[in-house]
């Protein structure tokens, strides 16, 4: 009796191991691909896309779009925001220089504004008079351009497209500005005639290269 008594302890303690084992198996599983963190983009533009390395992670909506990150998987190298709605299309792919640890939110501002695509070659004519447009040229991708304080948009590409109505009153002042640039503001002394485009080329200056006056 002793010896059968022995051997359903065996059994009894072998069984509680196995459980203990399927247990700790199935607790592991659940933590497979590792710690998370997050990416939290913020941007104006609600509907704008964000991808991750061209993976497409959703969408901006209420202003952010948080992207949850496994910490123990490859980090992802870069970022891609486009907004393409309405008319309107801009994209912006930006490098990931940082990865986010475990536990921890990581916030990106996108700096992107919407702005209007090209001009069609025969566009139609809009409510309010006729429209011409200036073709901004600016050696600062992202540069936001205004007309007399007035925000029209930022420069992609090296060019800004903006639409005027030519019955309306002209603008005299355009400036354009970006961060660690010199703000360039210069007047317009030309304006677009109905169907007309008019070039305006600006340079931005880097504040560290305008040299000190003693």
């Amino acid at each position: 009796m002793q010896r059968h008594s022995n051997l359903l302890k065996l059994c009894i303690v072998l069984l509680v191991l196995a459980c203990g084992c399927g247990a700790a198996s199935a607790s592991t599983s659940n933590t497979i691909g590792g710690d998370r963190a997050w990416y939290v983009f913020h941007c104006h533009a609600d509907g704008t896309e964000i991808s991750l390395d061209n993976e497409i992670k959703g969408v901006i909506t209420d202003g952010e779009l948080s992207v949850p990150v496994y910490t123990t998987g490859t980090p992802y190298k870069s970022y891609t925001a486009t907004y393409d709605q309405e008319g309107f299309h801009q994209s912006v792919t930006r490098p990931l220089t940082k990865v986010p640890v475990k536990g921890e939110v990581m916030d990106i501002y996108v700096d992107i504004s919407p702005v209007p695509t090209p001009h069609p070659t025969y566009a139609p004519k809009p409510i309010g008079g006729d429209q011409g447009w200036y073709d901004i040229y600016c050696n600062v991708p992202g540069a936001t351009v205004s007309f007399d304080g007035e925000v029209k948009g930022v420069i992609s590409d090296n060019v800004l497209v903006v639409p005027v109505y030519t019955t309306g009153t002209p603008y005299k002042t355009i400036t354009v500005s970006a961060p660690d640039y010199v703000t360039a503001s210069e007047p317009i002394d030309q304006h677009p005639g109905n169907g007309e485009t008019v070039d305006l080329y600006i340079t931005l200056n880097r504040e560290n290269d305008i040299p000190m006056i003693s």
